[in-house]
């Protein structure tokens, strides 16, 4: 049994700059419930003080919060780029502002259909406080690329060598031993499906499993019969592993936000339930 390895030797490091967002609204400001309740969506850009990684995804009166800081860049091809190249647990360093030369994490990534792409990053406290929207980040981009050399019929999308270091898979009985929180059916994705995988978020629909029921921000999950290899969607005898980046959604088809970090047949994974396979404690955030 030994720690799997990467072909960290051929990865690139980049920077990759992001500006803090501010949220948007259309002129209509109301989104509707699955219930049919007209309600004000909040949570999505900008700066979040209330939430982190390790806080429970759902019981928030926001649609889809994001953690932390927001980023995307002002140019329309280079957010692509951004959204692309970064991957969960690369550095970030503030360039600009009040926290210039504070440092911080990624954590997920969130794509709002015709509406928004964001990085999200974790910041401690203090800096966080003593940011504002407009405010320039850096990050170190890597782990584009990046492949399991003993497990070539792995993908691996916006997952960082970092994470990868502090999450430890093992290579047992050459089936990747990978801890994650919980693993859930095919029918908990919702919107995100048929998209283009590689920097993507899917959606965790509410109320579709009991299995859902205590999620939390950060927490890495696997989606059997599941695939992202290049684009998303239902296939028996494979296997997804993401990361959650937002909080839940009261919106039909909707719920929390999830980074896709790697993805396979069913037969490469070993999967263990691990309630501290979140990035909190992974990422010591």
């Amino acid at each position: 049994m030994t720690h799997a390895a990467i072909n960290d030797g051929e990865l690139l490091r980049t920077a990759l700059v992001g500006d803090v967002t501010s949220p948007v609204l259309g002129v209509n400001p109301y989104d509707v419930t699955a219930d049919g309740v007209p309600f004000v969506p909040v949570g999505a850009g900008g700066i979040c003080y209330t939430v982190a990684a390790g806080s429970p995804a759902a019981g928030w009166a926001a649609d889809q919060v994001e953690p932390g800081a927001s980023i995307a860049n002002p140019d329309a091809a280079a957010n692509e780029a951004l959204l692309l190249h970064a991957c969960v647990g690369n550095g970030v360093a503030v360039r600009t502002g009040a926290a210039a030369g504070t440092r911080g994490v990624v954590t997920g990534k969130h794509e709002a259909f015709h509406a928004y792409k964001h990085v999200l990053v974790h910041l401690e406290r203090d800096a966080l406080e003593a940011v504002v929207p407009g405010d320039r980040f850096v990050v170190h981009a890597m782990g584009r690329g990046m492949n399991v050399p003993e497990l070539p019929e792995l993908t691996c999308h916006s997952l960082g060598p970092e994470l990868w270091a502090a999450w430890s898979p093992e290579l047992v009985n050459e089936r990747l031993r990978a801890l994650v929180t919980r693993v859930l059916a095919p029918e908990v994705v919702g919107m995100g499906s048929g998209r283009v995988s590689g920097a993507t978020s899917v959606a965790l629909q509410s109320g579709a499993d009991a299995a859902l029921d205590g999620l939390r921000i950060g927490d890495l999950v696997a989606v059997r019969d599941w695939d992202a290899t290049y684009y998303t969607g239902y296939h028996e005898d494979r296997v997804t592993i993401g990361v959650v980046a937002t909080g839940d959604s009261p919106v039909l088809g909707n719920g929390a936000a999830t980074t896709i970090l790697l993805s396979g047949p069913a037969t490469a994974f070993d999967l263990v339930a691990d309630e501290g396979a979140n990035l909190a404690r992974l990422l010591d955030l």
